[in-house]
Formats: C-alpha cells, structure tokens, sequence
C-alpha cells in the first residue's frame, strides 16, 4: 500500500477595514444655495440623512453647479449604502470640478464596493493626481492590487498609507499579509505586531501572525497567538481551526481535535473543521471516525475535493478498495492533482 499524504486546510483572516468617514462634508459658500447646504451637514451629522439629502438637492437647485453639494449628497447615499446612487452624485461633482481630488477618491470607493475594481483603481490614481494624499486612498489601493495578487504593488501602497498615517493599523495589517504573500516572513511578524500594538481590539492580527509562525514552523509561538485572538474574540471558530492546524503540525492531534471540535461549536457548517477532524483522526488510526468526520465534510460541501480525497485514503487503509477509488475519481474530477496519482491504482 502506498503512503499517502493528507491534505490540511486552515483559513487565514487578512481583514480590508471600512473607515466610517471615507466622504468628509465640506463647509458650503453663500446665499440660498449655502443655506439649504449648512442645512444638508447639521441634517447628516445628526444621521437624518433623508432631509440631508433634501436639503443638498435643494442647494443643488438654487445653484446648479454646486459640486460639493453633489460631492456631500453622494456621501449621504454612501452612509445609506445606495452605492449607484454615489456613483452618480461624484460623477457630477468632478463634471463640475474636475481637480476635486476627494470626490474622485470617494467614487473610487464607491466602485470597490460595487466590485468595480478597475474602475476604483483609475478613481485612486486620478485622486492622487489632483491632490487628494490621504493615507486611506493608498490602502484602499492597496486592498485592490492585493486582491488580484500584485503583492509588491500592495505593499508599496500599505507603506505609503503608513508613511502618511503612522498610526494606520489596519495598512501595518494588511502589509504584514503582502509580506507573507511574498515569504518574508519576519517582516510580516513586525507589521503584525505593530497593528495590534497600535489597535488591541485586532484579534484578526494575532490569528495572521500565528500562520505566518506556522509557516515558519515555529508552532508554539503560532499557538500562543491563536490563543490570543481567541481571548480577544471569543467566538473566533478560524482562530480555533488555526490553533488545532498548529497542534496537528506539532503531533498533538488530540488537542488538534479539541480545537476543531471547539470551531464547530461556534459555526456547526463550517466543513474544513470536520476534514481537519478526520485528517486528525487519521493520524491515531481511527479510521471509521475519520472517515465519519469526512462524511460530514462532503455533506455540508458536496464540492470539497480534498476531503473526497482524504475519505479515499482512509477508506483504502480499511480495505474498501472500491469505495476508495470511487473518492479518488471525484476528488480527481474536482481537480485535486494528487487524486488523479491515487486514481491511476483504479485503473
């Protein structure tokens, strides 16, 4: 019989924040235009937000041109979560003042949030372009080029929002998850230290740095750290899931368990936890209960090649030769690439 290898999920958390003022509303300019506009901020600084956007049309009537009344009702919209209606208000606040660096930054989030990525990413250029520096357009770039894995490119952006902001935790954050993406590893430690240094509620911080101490094969430190995001948040089932990966990787499988088990206490659906288990259990020869944990797994994500694979292996090693091939060929189909090796013996 062949020695086959499991396959063992974890989930890392790179968490993008959503500042509360991305649009700042700008003091107005003059007669029954500036009236009905001081009217449309003392209205959306109270939240009235629906007589804020009232009174800013009404600006806009009596003077038409007004673009940081289109700019300050489109802030409105975005508060609302009406991102086309935004979309439209920064479109005429730049038709009508074409170097309003923030209106364009403002329609960039906007688009990022609608998953117009490209469209957001001109808007960040263009914002920068007219003078609109604040540390928020850079990381919000930056989240862009990290998501479609430019990790050079993220990180230039998360330093520069540092530069401008020295007290950016979630831009030290997300830097760290660029720099582990790039397999520099001890600079990510920094970041990460640095973020949760800076903002102790940031247990998502701990759980990165204890995967890249994972990565690093360092897992009583990536313990320690799991442990800590999960003291900070309770109900944190990937900080529990993590924590069990390390304790797998360190040979304790039955603490690894215990965590998992712990995960699925938080989030009953949540089917890498149950492939985990079975990967766990697997390694102290109990494979029914193994391959009890991978039905599971299947169950709740008929998709999860993985874990097809993984009930295959278990399967072989009680002798259900037929029933193990049958997962080889469907986790091959699902293009897991070791099954396709596994399936050759069913041929």
């Amino acid at each position: 019989m062949k020695n086959k290898f499991l396959t063992f999920l974890f989930s890392v958390v790179f968490v993008s924040l959503s500042l509360a003022q991305d649009s700042t509303l700008i003091v107005a300019e003059n007669q029954e235009a500036e009236v009905a506009y001081n009217r449309g901020i003392d209205n959306f600084n109270s939240k009235n937000y629906s007589q804020a956007i009232t009174d800013f049309t009404e600006a806009i009537s009596f003077k038409p041109e007004f673009s940081k009344a289109y700019f300050n009702r489109g802030s409105v919209y975005m508060e609302l979560g009406k991102q086309s209606e935004a979309i439209k208000d920064f479109d005429l606040a730049v038709e009508t003042d074409p170097t309003f660096g923030n209106a364009y930054y403002s329609r960039g989030r906007a688009k990022q949030l609608t998953n117009d990525a490209q469209g957001a990413l001109a808007d960040f250029d263009l914002a920068i372009q007219k003078g609109y520096v604040e540390g928020n357009v850079y990381y919000y770039r930056g989240v862009i080029k990290f998501q479609a894995e430019d990790y050079e490119g993220a990180k230039l952006d998360f330093s520069d929002a540092i530069r401008k902001e020295p007290n950016y935790a979630y831009a030290y954050n997300d830097r760290g998850s660029a720099n582990r993406k790039l397999e520099k590893y001890d600079d990510a430690v920094s970041d990460y230290k640095m973020a949760f240094g800076l903002d102790k509620s940031m247990a998502f911080s701990h759980n990165n740095l204890g995967s890249v101490y994972r990565k690093m094969e360092k897992y009583d430190l990536a313990i320690e750290q799991y442990g800590e995001a999960i003291r900070k948040k309770s109900d944190y089932y990937m900080a529990y899931n993590n924590r069990g990966s390390a304790k797998y990787d360190k040979g304790d499988y039955e603490g690894a368990i215990k965590d998992f088990e712990e995960a699925l206490k938080i989030k009953s659906d949540y089917a890498f936890a149950y492939n985990n288990i079975g990967t766990a259990k697997m390694k102290l020869k109990d494979y029914q209960g193994a391959i009890k944990a991978f039905d599971k797994a299947i169950s709740l994500d008929e998709n999860y090649g993985y874990a097809y694979m993984n009930r295959g292996n278990a399967k072989e090693l009680v002798r259900d030769q037929k029933g193990a091939c049958a997962d080889w060929l469907k986790a091959s189909e699902l293009n897991v690439k070791q099954a396709a090796s596994f399936a050759q013996e069913c041929q």
